[in-house]
C-alpha cells in the first residue's frame, strides 16, 4: 500500500514538471520569440532557456496576484521586482545544475526511463507507455527527446544535491522548547478601569487665568493647519440620476436578459454513492440506517473518497429521475436506493438551500436605479468631452459650471480634511500635489465621476485667539484636569495594591481573569492589556492608558507551559518542524547564492526584456 502511494506521488511530481516544461515552451519554440532563439544566456557551462525563465516568471506572478486579488501591469511587476526574483531563481537553479555536473552527479538512464513511462500523456489506449505518443507530445510542444530527457536528468541530480546539502540540518529541541515555554505560559490577573465616575470631587470651574495659561501652553491644539484654498468643479452620477427617465419596456428587457439572476430554483448539497445493483445499494442503505455503518464507511468500502461522490450544489432537474425523491426531504438526511443514469444510488443530503424567485415588480425599482446610474455614467462621459474642450480653450471653473452640469465648490483643504469630494482618494492626491503653476484639467474619480480643481491661495498655520476657541479651550482644559486627577488616583492605588491587599480592599469592583495566555484578548480592553500583564512583575501593580480613562492591573499568579500535555507536545512538534524547514530553506538559499557567485553569469538583458514584453504586455 505504501509503495503505491509513493509511486503515485512520484508520478504526480514528474507530471507537474513535464507540464511546466511544455507550458513554458508554448510561444517560445523554434519559431517563437526571435526565430530560432531559445536561450537567455549561460550560467557557467549551462544554458538558461527562455522557457525556464518564462515558467519562473509565471509562477512568481501568479502567486503574487493571488495574494492581492488582481492582475499586475508590466510596470508594477518591474517596480516590485517580480521579474528579477524570477530571473534570480532560474540563475540559481542553473548554477546548481552546473555544480552537480562538476561533481559528477547524474541520474541514470533507468531512472529517467522509469519517470517517462509513468507520465500519462505518453501512454496509449492500453494505459502503457507508447513511443509514438511520446514523440508526438514532445513535437507538439516544441521539445525534442534529448532536451526533455536532459531536463529530467538535471532535476533529479539537483534534487540529489539538495538532499546532500540539507541532510542533518536540524535545530536543537531547546530552541522550540524555549519558544513554546514563552507562548504557552499563562497568568492570572486582576484589573480595574478608572473613569471620571470614580473621581469624588466635581470638576472645578476654570478661572480666566487657567484658560489663558492652557491656551498659551497648548498652541498646537488651537492652531489651524497649513491649508490650500481650492476651487473645484465636479459631477457624479448621483447628481443627475434623478433627472434620467427609464421606460418600463426597457426595464422589462433588462429583467428578461437577467432572468437567471432573478430565477434561482431551490438547491441541495448532495453526495451520491452509486452501486452496481439495487440489492447492493439496498444492503448498504439498510446498514447505514441501522447504524451498522456510516455513509463514510460505505464510501470507503466502494474504494472511493468523499470528494468522489460529492455532487455539490444541485437543482432537482440536475438529479434527473432521482430529483423528486431527493427534494422531498424537508431536512438533511439519507434517501435511497434511487435509480439514476449511472445505476442504483444512495443520496446523502447535507443542506437544503432555498431558491430565490423574484418577479419583475419585485426588482423593478432596483433595475430602474441601476439603469439610471448606467445612463448617468454615459451622460457624464459625454459631458466630460465638452468640459475638456472648455478647459483646453481657457475657460475658468466658474465658466464651465455655468455652461454645463458641473457643480462648483470651494474649500480650504489640508491633510486629514474629509467630506464630500475630499472623501475620494483621487481628489486627496490631486489636492496634495496642486500648485499655483497647475492649470485646471479634467480628472476621474473612482465612481465614474469627474472633477477639476484650481489653487486659489495658500493659508499659513495660524493660532486662533482664545475668544474664538473658548469652548474648545474649556473642554480641553477640563479633559486635562480629569486625566491628571485619574492619574493621581491610579498612582495611589498602585502604591498600595499587592497580593495581600487586592484592589477590592480599597472599595473598587475588580475584574478577575484566570489562565490568560499571551495571545488572548479581553473584550472591551486595549490590545496592550495582556501584553502589559506579562511584562509586569508578579504581585506588582501598574497602570495602562485606556480610551475611557485608566486601567490598574496586577498579575496574581503565573503558570509555566505543561510539556506533558498533548497540546503543548503537538505545538512543540509543529513549531520544531517549521523551524527546521525555515532553516533548511535559508541554508539552501545561502548555498545557492554561494554557488551562483562562483560561476560566470552571462544573461542577454535585451532578450529578458523581450520575454517580459511577450508575457506581460507593454514595451
Amino acid at each position: 500500500m505504501t509503495t503505491k502511494k509513493k509511486s503515485g506521488a512520484s508520478r504526480l511530481a514528474v507530471w507537474v514538471i513535464v507540464g511546466l516544461l511544455m507550458f513554458g515552451m508554448i510561444g517560445f519554440g523554434a519559431a517563437g520569440l526571435n526565430g530560432t532563439q531559445r536561450n537567455l544566456g549561460k550560467v557557467g557551462k549551462k544554458t538558461v532557456s527562455i522557457s525556464s525563465y518564462s515558467n519562473s516568471l509565471r509562477g512568481e506572478l501568479n502567486q503574487f496576484e493571488q495574494q492581492i486579488g488582481r492582475k499586475l501591469t508590466m510596470q508594477e511587476v518591474q517596480s516590485i521586482g517580480i521579474d528579477q526574483q524570477a530571473l534570480s531563481r532560474v540563475i540559481n537553479t542553473r548554477a546548481l545544475d552546473n555544480l552537480a555536473t562538476d561533481l559528477g552527479l547524474s541520474a541514470g538512464n533507468e531512472r529517467v526511463l522509469a519517470q517517462i513511462v509513468e507520465i500519462p500523456a505518453f501512454m496509449g489506449l492500453d494505459g502503457e507507455f507508447d513511443r509514438a505518443s511520446y514523440t508526438e507530445v514532445l513535437t507538439r510542444n516544441n521539445l525534442n527527446e534529448a532536451d526533455f530527457e536532459t531536463s529530467l536528468r538535471e532535476d533529479s541530480s539537483r534534487e540529489l544535491l539538495q538532499t546532500a546539502v540539507l541532510t542533518g540540518i536540524k535545530v536543537s529541541p531547546a530552541y522550540s522548547e524555549a519558544i513554546v515555554a514563552f507562548t504557552s505560559e499563562t497568568r492570572d490577573f486582576s484589573w480595574l478601569r478608572l473613569t471620571a465616575a470614580n473621581l469624588k470631587n466635581n470638576q472645578p470651574t476654570p478661572k480666566e487665568t487657567d484658560l489663558v495659561k492652557f491656551h498659551t501652553e497648548n498652541e498646537a491644539l488651537f492652531t489651524t493647519p497649513a491649508a490650500k484654498s481650492i476651487s473645484y468643479i465636479w459631477l457624479t452620477p448621483d447628481m443627475i440620476v434623478d433627472d434620467i427617465k427609464i421606460l418600463d419596456t426597457d426595464l422589462q428587457a433588462i429583467f428578461e436578459r437577467r432572468t437567471d439572476e432573478y430565477n434561482q430554483p431551490p438547491t441541495r448539497l448532495v453526495e451520491r454513492l452509486v452501486y452496481a445493483t439495487y440489492e447492493d445499494a439496498k444492503i448498504s442503505f439498510d446498514n447505514i440506517e441501522k447504524d451498522t455503518n456510516t455513509f463514510e464507511d460505505a464510501v470507503k468500502m466502494r474504494g472511493l473518497e468523499l470528494q468522489d461522490v460529492d455532487l455539490g450544489d444541485v437543482t432537482e432537474i440536475d438529479l434527473g429521475i432521482a430529483g423528486p425523491a431527493v427534494f422531498s426531504l424537508t431536512e438533511p438526511g439519507l434517501v435511497g436506493p434511487l435509480e439514476t443514469d449511472l445505476g442504483p444510488a444512495i443520496f446523502r443530503i447535507n443542506a437544503l438551500l432555498a431558491g430565490n424567485i423574484q418577479t419583475f415588480d419585485m426588482v423593478k425599482d432596483e433595475l430602474r436605479k441601476e439603469a439610471a446610474l448606467d445612463a448617468a455614467t454615459e451622460e457624464i462621459a459625454a459631458i466630460a468631452e465638452e468640459v475638456d474642450d472648455l478647459l483646453a480653450g481657457g475657460a475658468t471653473l466658474e465658466d464651465v459650471s455655468n455652461e454645463t452640469a458641473m457643480k462648483l465648490g470651494k474649500l480650504d483643504w489640508h491633510v486629514g480634511y474629509s467630506g464630500e469630494i475630499s472623501n475620494f482618494e483621487e481628489f486627496q492626491s490631486s489636492a496634495a500635489k496642486l500648485s499655483e503653476k497647475d492649470f485646471p484639467e479634467l480628472k476621474n474619480l473612482n465612481d465614474n465621476s469627474i472633477f477639476s480643481l484650481r489653487l486659489d491661495g495658500v493659508l499659513e498655520p495660524k493660532l486662533q485667539p482664545l475668544e474664538s476657541v473658548r469652548p474648545a479651550v474649556i473642554t480641553a482644559w477640563g479633559t486635562k484636569v480629569e486625566k491628571d486627577q485619574l492619574q493621581k488616583l491610579g498612582e495611589l492605588i498602585v502604591r498600595n495594591v499587592s497580593l495581600e491587599s487586592p484592589i477590592s480592599k480599597f472599595g473598587f469592583g475588580e475584574e478577575m481573569e484566570d489562565g490568560v495566555a499571551r495571545d488572548d484578548f479581553i473584550d472591551g480592553t486595549p490590545p496592550a492589556l495582556v501584553l502589559k500583564v506579562f511584562d509586569t512583575k508578579l504581585g506588582t501593580a501598574t497602570l495602562l492608558d485606556d480610551p475611557d480613562g485608566l486601567i490598574v492591573l496586577i498579575p496574581r499568579a503565573e503558570y509555566p507551559a505543561n510539556f506533558m500535555s498533548n497540546e503543548v507536545k503537538s505545538l512543540q512538534e509543529i513549531l520544531g518542524g517549521r523551524i527546521d524547514a525555515a532553516l533548511s530553506q535559508e541554508v539552501f538559499q545561502a548555498f545557492s547564492n554561494a554557488v551562483r557567485n562562483s560561476v560566470d553569469v552571462d544573461i542577454d538583458r535585451a532578450t529578458v526584456r523581450a520575454v517580459n514584453s511577450n508575457l506581460l504586455g507593454g514595451g
